[in-house]
């Protein structure tokens, strides 16, 4: 329940504060106290536009906001708001029973610069920094319509996070709108640090491995989504733009799909579809294959697979577990080195270790170039959260093809598939336009059809 304003009460507690600053001024009438945080407020701003047209002030008598001309002042009616102002760089005026708060933020943040990781070949190259003000008025700047609306929230329990979500008024689902508000209101966490924890709390299929909001750096990519009905969520201190809903397939598209023509670009998605089919299947299919189903290999084939698995100790499905969890770490470790080191320790250990592994008899080469290529496919999967759910995928993958083949295999697909069909994200099914099945939108789904004359989509 809200507390009222208890101005005493408002001194003592940030008196014991030592990184606020309170100054009192002793004007004719009553005293007006100017509270403050110096390490996120301009002190020049503060000095010039609220201390000297306070001790200039000659009409003391009159209400406070009357000392000011340029500077808005906003009332506060609660308790919470002297807090979440105060913190977020406001300097706050302590008149007898009234608080006023002064836009002075003033907090350091790095310039906007291109995504590290949604590469573009061609297009914009800006993207979201910390700053949820600057990142407002970035989208503002390459979606320019008087439709783009903007609602402002505050959650936290003990620290307060701003976040602001982005619609276009006459596009986006008034019910997916709603479900948005709701989410956003329920969150209770004491602390939000980052959009992926945002992103965590707002999803409802915690179990599934997939994500059900998308993330993305790119104002073009959020600009193309407000368009098409969706809600962008903005969460400060994060450069990442929360998009809902999402589907499978939004996951798989790129701003390069549209920034080149549709002939190319379409065989570059497909390629993208295959490989990414190719980085869960192939392994545990190779595995089902030489350990159940030997007739379903042609002859020469097997004659050659015997060949390379000649010396080598262990059943095929440890080999393969064994690379996977190899090319994983190796993975990670390439992610968390320093960036001038980490490829060349990724490559040069892959290498090193793939050939030792061979050279010793641990791994059959034909395992080695499998295990690989799969690897190799799932760098074509550019969200970073779907590349994570099918790279788990593939593990469950090759267990099921280990304990019963192809059986085995075509069970786990089963399952699969039906938790995609039943997923949704927030109101739109996961698989949407495959299940349910809605032909006219297919055009941007594996296939991306051309541009009309007059006007197409950009991304």
């Amino acid at each position: 329940m809200e507390q009222t304003l208890d101005i005493d009460q408002i001194l003592r507690e940030k008196q014991k504060n030592h990184h606020v600053t309170i100054k009192k001024l002793d004007l004719e009438n009553h005293p007006v106290h100017v509270i403050y945080i110096p390490a996120i407020t301009d002190t020049k701003q503060i000095q010039d536009a609220i201390l000297l047209p306070l001790q200039e002030w000659k009409h003391k008598e009159s209400p406070l906001p009357h000392a000011f001309s340029a500077e808005p002042l906003l009332q506060l009616e609660k308790k919470n708001d002297v807090d979440r102002y105060l913190l977020d760089g406001f300097t706050l005026l302590l008149e007898q029973t009234t608080v006023y708060a002064v836009d002075t933020a003033r907090f350091a943040y790095r310039s906007i610069q291109e995504p590290v990781s949604e590469m573009t070949l061609r297009g914009s190259r800006d993207g979201f920094i910390e700053s949820l003000e600057q990142n407002v008025a970035l989208l503002r700047v390459h979606l320019r319509t008087t439709d783009l609306k903007l609602e402002e929230f505050t959650v936290g329990t003990r620290s307060f996070t701003n976040i602001s979500i982005a619609y276009v008024d006459r596009s986006v689902n008034e019910e997916l709108l709603k479900d948005v508000r709701a989410r956003i209101n329920a969150v209770q966490e004491d602390y939000i640090p980052d959009g992926g924890v945002m992103e965590q709390l707002l999803e409802k299929n915690n179990y599934s491995l997939f994500p059900e909001i998308q993330e993305t750096e790119r104002p073009t990519k959020v600009s193309s989504a407000l368009v098409e009905g969706k809600v962008a969520i903005f969460v400060e201190g994060s450069p990442s733009v929360l998009l809902a809903p999402t589907t499978l397939n939004s996951l798989f598209q790129q701003a390069d799909d549209y920034n080149f023509k549709w002939i190319p670009a379409s065989l570059i998605r497909l390629l993208r579809f295959m490989a990414a089919l190719l980085s869960v299947m192939l392994p545990s299919v190779y595995i089902s294959l030489i350990s159940y189903h030997h007739g379903l290999i042609p002859t020469d084939l097997a004659i050659s697979i015997a060949k390379t698995r000649e010396g080598v100790p262990i059943p095929s499905f440890m080999e393969a577990l064994i690379m996977q969890l190899t090319i994983e770490t190796l993975r990670e470790a390439g992610i968390r080195l320093p960036k001038p080191i980490g490829p060349a320790v990724s490559i040069v250990g892959a290498i090193v270790l793939g050939e030792a592994a061979v050279t010793a008899g641990i791994v059959s080469p034909l395992m080695v170039i499998v295990v690989s290529f799969a690897a190799i496919c799932s760098f074509t999967i550019a969200d970073y959260a779907l590349s994570l759910a099918l790279r788990t995928i593939s593990f469950v993958m090759l267990f099921a093809a280990a304990f019963l083949g192809i059986y085995g295999l075509i069970l786990a697909v089963f399952v699969v598939s039906i938790h995609l069909i039943h997923l949704q994200s927030f109101t739109i099914p996961y698989m949407e336009p495959f299940t349910p099945f809605y032909v006219k939108r297919w055009k941007d789904s594996l296939i991306r059809f051309k541009l009309k004359k007059g006007g197409g989509r950009v991304e």
